[in-house]
């Protein structure tokens, strides 16, 4: 397993921590539902599209969208991994 540190700053770790409260407070509220009633709630608040994005970079507009494998043997956990470490390293 990789550790990665990050040295946040104040409002950084503000957010995180906000974050994480709201993430605990929903983990909790889906443990108190039937397995139904989970299903229910995360295909009512699953994207209804395709995760895509466009940005301007220095005049330049990308356009970004996110594929979703339903084939694949990789854990999610296991893919970012190795995307962080591959730009990590560079």
């Amino acid at each position: 397993m990789n550790i990665i540190k990050l040295e946040l700053t104040e409002q950084e770790a503000k957010i995180y921590d906000e974050v994480m409260e709201q993430i605990e407070k929903t983990a909790t509220f889906l443990a108190g539902l039937s397995h139904e009633e989970r299903l229910d709630w995360l295909k009512e608040h699953q994207y209804s599209h395709p995760i895509s994005f466009e940005r301007e970079i220095g005049g330049t507009v990308y356009t970004v969208k996110a594929h979703f494998s339903r084939s694949t043997d990789e854990p999610v956990e296991d893919k970012v991994n190795r995307i962080l470490n591959r730009n990590i390293a560079r």
